[in-house]
């Protein structure tokens, strides 16, 4: 099995227990072909491993992903996010500004983008140069 931060590679042929096992422990997992169902699951649980030990706090973690989620439409991230969100005590005000970022973040990325504004030019008046 060999997982990169590029995606996933090919496992080896599963047995039908190992398949089972893998579908067990996780109903996400049948999102993934069998191909490469043991490396999606070991790639699933380090991703989540981010938010409870990766180096923003968690409730900020999940902030991040709640706005991302807003952000590209995920019907199926947004309910899951707000819900941890909740467990760990964020506002309704936190959520919101959350939301609020990602959308203005959008928005202005589709003016400057869709306006062909002058990236150099704009890292140069970033720079105060």
């Amino acid at each position: 099995m060999f997982i990169s931060i590029y995606g996933i590679a090919q496992d080896g042929v599963l047995t039908a227990e190992e398949k089972k096992s893998i579908l067990e422990n996780s109903p996400f997992n049948s999102v993934y072909p069998s191909s490469i169902l043991k490396s999606s699951d070991a790639y699933f649980k380090a991703q989540m491993g981010l938010y409870k030990e990766g180096a923003i706090a968690e409730k900020e973690a999940h902030l991040v992903a709640i706005g991302t989620s807003a952000a590209v439409k995920c019907q199926y991230c947004i309910p899951y996010h707000i819900s941890e969100l909740k467990r760990l005590g964020a506002t309704e005000d936190e959520i919101k500004t959350a939301v609020l970022i990602a959308a203005d973040i959008m928005k202005m990325s589709t003016l400057f983008y869709g306006n062909e504004f002058d990236l150099e030019a704009f890292k140069k008046m970033l720079s105060g140069n």
